[in-house]
């Protein structure tokens, strides 16, 4: 495993986390279903006790975040890690451009540092070992 970025990093710490998370997953798929049960059993009984009609569509609500909770690795994650898969590439290439735009002006600089160093007679011994001998 190469740590050169951070988006490796982040990368192989979410595929050795996923698997872990399976049981906690578990508990909330549990949880969720008890949940929209005891939401929709409760609309049911007030709608039954006042004699009105079953409204059905303020039902799906529980139903709708109890399958986001069941399929979250593939629902929720799939669809955040697709969208923002092009924008993690486009961004590590924008930053490994920057850094070798960055690289390349360093060496620019001490390569000037350098020889403002030498032609001065009373700092040429800091950066040359040959000066630094005399």
């Amino acid at each position: 495993m190469n740590f050169d970025n951070l988006h490796q990093i982040l990368r192989s710490l979410y595929e050795q986390m996923m698997p872990l998370c399976g049981d906690m997953a578990g508990v909330a798929k549990g949880i969720a279903g008890l949940g929209a049960l005891f939401y929709v059993a409760y609309r049911v009984w007030q709608s039954l006790a006042r004699a009105e009609p079953i409204d059905v569509f303020p039902m799906l609500r529980p139903f709708a975040i109890g399958l986001c909770i069941m399929f979250f690795p593939t629902v929720v994650l799939g669809t955040i890690n697709s969208i923002m898969s092009p924008v993690v590439q486009g961004t590590a290439k924008m930053l490994e451009a920057e850094t070798l735009d960055m690289n390349r002006y360093r060496e620019q600089k001490d390569k000037l540092e350098y020889e403002a160093m030498m032609r001065n007679p009373e700092t040429a011994y800091l950066v040359s070992n040959e000066e630094f001998d005399k």
